[in-house]
C-alpha cells in the first residue's frame, strides 16, 4: 500500500512566532521611545520656559537699575543656567527695545539646548534633539508698552472730527460713544518728489528719533521695530515739551512710500479691534493757531499748501489721540471716493492714496511717558510674552 503525504511544512507555524516577537520588539522600542524620550524632550522644554521667563526677568531688573546692556546680559545667562543647565543664548539675543539703558522698555531671550535621545537612535532618529523657548519681560512705570500706531495724524483734519473735543463732544465721549474721522494720505513716490507729504494727513513717524533737535539728521526709514510697536506696544519715553510757549516736540518722519507693507499692517490692525495712541502732528500756526509745526530738514517751516515742493523732515507732535481703525481703502476706490475724496480739500482719485476710517474716544495734549508719576523708586518688571 502507498500512503500519500503532503508537501512538508504545509500548515506548520514554526517561524510565525519569530516574526510575532520582532514586532512586538518594534511596538514596544516605539513606546519606550515615546515614554521616555519623547517625555525627556518635553520636560526639558518645560525647564527651557522657566529658564527663559527667568532669565527675561532677570535682565529687566538689570536694565531698571541701570546696570547697563553687559550687566543684563550676563544675569540672563546666570538665571538662565541656574533653571535649565546647559543652554545657550541664540545669536542675537538678548534683544532690547528700545535700550537697556532707557528709562523703560522690553528685553527678548531665546533659549536652545540640545537634549539627548536614548531610544530614538534605534529607531534610525539622531541621538540629540534642539529644544528652544522664547520669553519677553518689560521694564518700567505705569503705561509701559502702550500699543502705538506709529502714523502721525494732522491736528488740522482732527479738528473736523472735533479733536479737540467741544461739551457736546465731551458728552459723547462720557458715554462710551466713539467719533468718527477719516483721513487722507497720498504714499506713492510722487509725493515725495512733489511735496505731496507736506499735505499729508497721517504718515509714518521714527519713534526712535523722538524729540530730536529741528536740525538732527533724519534718514526719513521706517524702522523694523513698526510691527513691535502697532502689536505689542512701545515701551520708550515719548514726552511732549511743556512751556509757555511750548518748545515744540520734533520727531523724523518715516518712510513716505511704504506701500503694501503698511496696508497689511493696518488691515491687521483693523482685525485685532485694538485701540491705540495715534500722535498728533501741528501742521503749521497758520492753520492750527498753535505756535510751531512741521518743518523740512534744514529746520525751516514746511506747512501744506505753502506753495512750495517742501517735503516735512520732522513733525511736530502736540498730543495724542486714541483710536480704533475700521476701514482702509484704496485712493480709486468708490468707497475713498465717498469718504474721503468728496469730504478732504486736495484730495484727488489715486491707487497710490489710501483713505483711512478710524473712531476715537480719547484725546491727551501730554505725552506718553512709562516712567511718569511717582513709583517711590520701585520699577515695576513683568513678563509680557
Amino acid at each position: 500500500m502507498v500512503l500519500l503525504r503532503g508537501r512538508p511544512g504545509y500548515g506548520r507555524e514554526d517561524g510565525a512566532v519569530l516574526v510575532i516577537v520582532v514586532l512586538m520588539i518594534v511596538a514596544l522600542f516605539g513606546m519606550v521611545t515615546l515614554a521616555v524620550d519623547v517625555g525627556a524632550l518635553l520636560t526639558k522644554r518645560r525647564q527651557l520656559v522657566t529658564a527663559a521667563d527667568a532669565a527675561a526677568l532677570a535682565a529687566a531688573q538689570s536694565c531698571a537699575r541701570r546696570q547697563g546692556t553687559a550687566v543684563a546680559n550676563q544675569q540672563a545667562m546666570i538665571y538662565a543656567q541656574a533653571n535649565a543647565g546647559a543652554v545657550s543664548m541664540e545669536a542675537g539675543y538678548p534683544r532690547y527695545s528700545p535700550r537697556c539703558e532707557a528709562a523703560a522698555g522690553t528685553v527678548t531671550v531665546r533659549l536652545t539646548a540640545d537634549q539627548p535621545l536614548f531610544f530614538a537612535p534605534v529607531l534610525g532618529f539622531g541621538r540629540s534633539s534642539p529644544v528652544a523657548s522664547q520669553a519677553t519681560a518689560s521694564w518700567g512705570g505705569a503705561g509701559v508698552a502702550e500699543k502705538i500706531a506709529p502714523l502721525m495724524l494732522s491736528a488740522q483734519r482732527l479738528s473736523d472730527c472735533n479733536i479737540p473735543p467741544d461739551e457736546v463732544t465731551r458728552t459723547q465721549l462720557a458715554a462710551g460713544q466713539g467719533i468718527e474721522c477719516w483721513f487722507w494720505w497720498d504714499n506713492s513716490s510722487r509725493a515725495e518728489t512733489e511735496g505731496a507729504l507736506a499735505n499729508a494727513e497721517w504718515g509714518t513717524l521714527d519713534l526712535l528719533k523722538w524729540n530730536v533737535a529741528p536740525t538732527e539728521q533724519c534718514n526719513n526709514s521706517t524702522p523694523p521695530e513698526f510691527e513691535t510697536w502697532m502689536f505689542e506696544g512701545y515701551a520708550g519715553d515719548l514726552s511732549i515739551n511743556e512751556g509757555d510757549p511750548r518748545p515744540p516736540t520734533y520727531v523724523c518722519r518715516g518712510q513716505g512710500n511704504f506701500g503694501a507693507r503698511l496696508d497689511r499692517l493696518i488691515e491687521d490692525a483693523i482685525r485685532d479691534g485694538q485701540l491705540r495712541y495715534f500722535p498728533v502732528n501741528n501742521p503749521g500756526e497758520a492753520l492750527t493757531g498753535i505756535p510751531g509745526g512741521q518743518i523740512d530738514m534744514d529746520g525751516d517751516p514746511c506747512p501744506p499748501n505753502s506753495g512750495t515742493s517742501c517735503s516735512p523732515d520732522k513733525y511736530d507732535i502736540i498730543g495724542f489721540t486714541r483710536m480704533r481703525i475700521t476701514d482702509l481703502y484704496k485712493g480709486n476706490t468708490p468707497e475713498a471716493q465717498t469718504y474721503c475724496v468728496n469730504r478732504i480739500p486736495g484730495a484727488s482719485a489715486s491707487p497710490n492714496a489710501r483713505c483711512m476710517r478710524a473712531v476715537w474716544f480719547d484725546y491727551t495734549t501730554e505725552g506718553l511717558n512709562p516712567m511718569g508719576g511717582e513709583n517711590f523708586g520701585l520699577v515695576p518688571v513683568q513678563l509680557i510674552a
